[in-house]
């Protein structure tokens, strides 16, 4: 994958012609005639795992990913006024970025909230910080016992601490008062346009509540949406069943895929391991589904033609998803037709990790979780981390990788991802992390372009700039294969077309 000068025809939504020229891109199209000079043109980018919801309430919400102790969580949370149905609700806190790495409790927050429930969710989205007033309103005592899938944290005394992990966020969770209409597709408004003016033109949109999809469906039917949109439905709890919802197909809104979770989170120590946790020797994380479950559960989407999606990130977890496929593929449940992928396959033991080749079994990767994560992975995994986040050694085993940024998590911005991938350094290092496992720009610029369509079944038409394809368009001041390494995370987007229309367009 390379970037090119060109001179770019664009006829009812698609390439026609591309002519090279030297000096800058010339786009030509109903819509106008454009001239960019010095610039460069690629596919438009993805994002092969995301949230486009969480985005949106990440940016009109209390967002708390930039804090750097429980203190000025509880400061941000004061500062921000509103309230959700009289709930303060909010998102992003990480205690690995804070001084004192343990985790917050219930009694910080009941200081200043003794009689307003609170709910915060880690940055991982697989934990909850919760006060004493929201433990009341749920029922949650000493006696509570913890729910499948799922861990009430407990002192020495055997009293809740405020943070639940994976499942037993749901006792707080469900009580949570919803969006209006009003509110959500607000919060969708905002994610797409942060997404195209980064360069996005396509989200694959991962674990959508069913009732998102009519909102997506309005703004698409209305030309209100500026990317691609691919979504994969909550299907944890049979929630696609449970709603009615089948695969649909359109131009720019396509409901394809089902969501499930094997495991929780490395930071939240939910992520199930082969071992036990370097830093909790009795702790082998958290298992979601067993291999039956998922197999009965993926079984009976496909059935009704769903793709397969499902969040692995431990190496017992990984293991466990790879055997489920196995045998939906030797029993032909599902063909090659049907996609089958694992979502972050952060820890890949040696001996599955060329199971992914030979299963056709995408991998869904979001480096920026790699130089976001080193030092608290470092901690957790130990002598396993040589082979976590194996970009290399995936891509040697025959399979392409889809990438993604997993936002609101991380960035949206995926000049992040290109970096983390080519050189592999993590904040605030200066030498790379295990540096054999980086890829090479084209096949960093390949993650985001081609190989994330073929994630979905859309290579054949979009991905790359050529006659008939998809004119998903974005223009860049510099080269990303040519330009100085500290040039990639400067280089600026000067345009995006979304079907041969200009959606974004930088000054």
């Amino acid at each position: 994958m390379e970037p090119i000068q060109a001179i770019i025809t664009i006829e009812r939504g698609r390439i026609r012609t591309v002519e090279p020229i030297f000096g800058g891109v010339r786009i030509i199209s109903e819509a106008g005639n454009h001239w960019y000079p010095d610039a460069w043109a690629l596919p438009g980018l993805v994002d092969s795992h995301a949230h486009i919801f969480g985005l949106g309430a990440r940016l009109r919400g209390l967002s708390l990913y930039d804090v750097r102790s429980p203190e000025e969580c509880i400061s941000r949370a004061i500062e921000h006024t509103s309230t959700r149905g009289g709930w303060i609700v909010g998102m992003g806190w990480n205690q690995e970025l804070w001084s004192v790495k343990s985790y917050p409790t219930a009694e910080m927050l009941d200081s200043i909230y003794s009689d307003v429930p609170v709910y915060l969710s880690r940055a991982d989205g697989h934990a909850a910080w919760v006060n004493s007033y929201a433990m009341k309103l749920a029922g949650i005592a000493a006696t509570t016992t913890n729910p499948p899938g799922g861990q009430i944290l407990k002192d020495k005394a055997g009293n809740p601490t405020g943070i639940l992990i994976d499942n037993a966020m749901d006792l707080v969770r469900s009580l949570l008062p919803p969006y209006s209409t009003e509110e959500q597709i607000a919060c969708l408004r905002s994610a797409a346009q942060e997404c195209i003016s980064h360069g996005i033109t396509e989200v694959h949109d991962m674990d959508v509540s069913p009732h998102l999809l009519p909102h997506f469906a309005m703004l698409a039917e209305r030309a209100e949406l500026p990317i691609r949109v691919q979504s994969y439905i909550k299907a944890q709890n049979n929630e696609w069943i449970n709603e009615g919802v089948l695969p649909a197909i359109g131009e720019v809104f396509r409901v394809v895929g089902l969501k499930f979770y094997a495991d929780g989170a490395l930071g939240s120590r939910g992520a199930a391991l082969l071992e036990s946790y370097s830093d909790s020797p009795k702790n082998k994380g958290i298992m979601l589904l067993s291999e039956d479950e998922l197999y009965r559960k993926a079984k009976i989407g496909l059935e009704y033609q769903w793709d397969i999606s499902t969040h692995a990130i431990g190496d017992a977890a990984n293991r466990m998803v790879l055997n489920v496929y196995q045998r939906l593929r030797e029993e032909e449940l599902a063909d090659e037709s049907r996609t089958l992928r694992i979502e972050h396959a952060q820890l890949v033991h040696p001996k599955d990790q060329q199971r992914f080749a030979d299963l056709n079994v995408v991998a869904a990767m979001q480096p920026v979780h790699c130089i976001s994560d080193a030092s608290m992975a470092q901690q957790r995994l130990g002598k396993r981390c040589r082979y976590a986040y194996p970009w290399r050694s995936l891509r040697n085993s025959g399979i392409a990788i889809s990438a993604g940024s997993d936002f609101p998590i991380e960035s949206c911005n995926p000049l992040l991802g290109i970096d983390a991938f080519v050189r592999r350094v993590p904040f605030g290092w200066s030498d790379p992390w295990f540096e054999k496992e980086c890829i090479t720009r084209q096949e960093a610029l390949l993650a985001y372009t081609h190989w994330a369509h073929e994630a979905a079944q859309m290579g054949y038409r979009r991905g790359i700039i050529k006659p008939k394809f998809d004119a998903d368009i974005v223009i860049h001041d510099n080269n990303l294969t040519t330009c100085t390494e500290e040039e990639i995370l400067t280089t600026k987007v000067k345009a995006v077309y979304l079907a041969g229309e200009r959606r974004f367009y930088g000054e």
